[in-house]
């Protein structure tokens, strides 16, 4: 937990760099003719109190007839990511997904669900490999894990040891880890039904072909299995790189203060929630931002 007199240390610094954003967020939807929604996860994962609080900006926004998801995730609950798609398709004619670094693993899933995606240099999607949440603690662990732990258990010879080792895995942790594994891959087959021909190969590049959970799968490897990506202008290149960073800059600050362990951003336009621990703390940055306002008005 967060307490207030901390808040009030590092409020500032957020205001700084959330106004930095303002005028690029502007910039790429006058370039892309669309609305722009920020999901800055940060290393939070997707879950389904970051989909209610997409659903919550989403109400507050005009009709939208194109939206561009500006992503940036490492991925978290498949079940969550494909709620995700379903808000992003109910509040939308048409939905793009810009990724200027990373939407890996569950993330991918959103990615792939886009009529057309925005691949920066340094963009790049994963094996849609999901997190499992672990029913005792409520921590979320990589169904890649997990499978790896199972086959070395399996490999293991003295039926002392294996046993031993079968006991750290909790039986509800193994069942949750094959519910994630099966629904990530007939969620991956949906989202690319639309390849035709093509289908099983992305299939296949998505979920087995690579050992690695965190190889990156660039544009041109996204585009040689049929995906509809676009590779970004110098200009717009250059204004998502640079909000990449403002974003990517606040979290790395934040991280190093010692009571601060995760931190991740959604927006559009002024619509702003900002997640410290995983705890909602916009309303202090309202009151922050009144404040402000407030003083300016008084010193006139």
């Amino acid at each position: 937990m967060v307490n207030s007199n901390f808040l009030n240390k590092i409020l500032p610094v957020i205001k700084s760099e959330v106004d930095k954003t303002y005028s690029l967020i502007d910039k790429i939807e006058k370039l892309r003719g669309t609305q722009l929604l920020v999901l800055f996860c940060g290393d939070e994962p997707i879950d389904h109190i970051m989909c209610l609080r997409v659903l919550k900006l989403l109400r507050r926004l005009p009709q939208i007839n194109k939206l561009d998801l500006f992503i940036d995730s490492g991925g978290g609950d498949i079940d969550a990511a494909c709620k995700m798609v379903k808000l992003l398709r109910q509040y939308s004619n048409k939905f793009s997904v810009i990724v200027p670094f990373m939407a890996k693993s569950a993330a991918t899933l959103i990615a792939l669900n886009a009529d057309e995606l925005i691949m920066c240099k340094a963009g790049e999607l994963g094996v849609a490999d999901p997190q499992v949440r672990e029913p005792i603690t409520g921590t979320y662990v990589p169904a890649h894990s997990i499978k790896e732990a199972i086959s070395f258990i399996e490999e293991v010879n003295d039926p002392y040891v294996k046993l031993s080792l079968a006991d750290k895995l909790p039986p509800l942790l193994i069942g949750a880890f094959r519910d994630a594994q099966s629904a990530g891959k007939q969620y991956i087959a949906e989202a690319l039904e639309k390849l035709c021909d093509k289908k099983e190969e992305a299939i296949h590049t998505f979920t087995e072909k690579y050992l690695s959970h965190g190889y990156p799968i660039d544009r041109n490897l996204c585009k040689d299995v049929g995906l509809n990506v676009i590779f970004p202008d110098e200009e717009l290149e250059k204004l998502v790189c640079d909000l990449f960073e403002i974003y990517a800059d606040l979290m790395l600050s934040m991280l190093n203060r010692p009571k601060i362990k995760s931190f991740s951003v959604i927006q559009a336009n002024s619509e702003i929630y900002i997640s410290i621990n995983s705890r909602d703390i916009t309303p202090q940055f309202r009151e922050y931002e009144k404040s402000l306002e407030i003083e300016k008005a008084t010193t006139k």
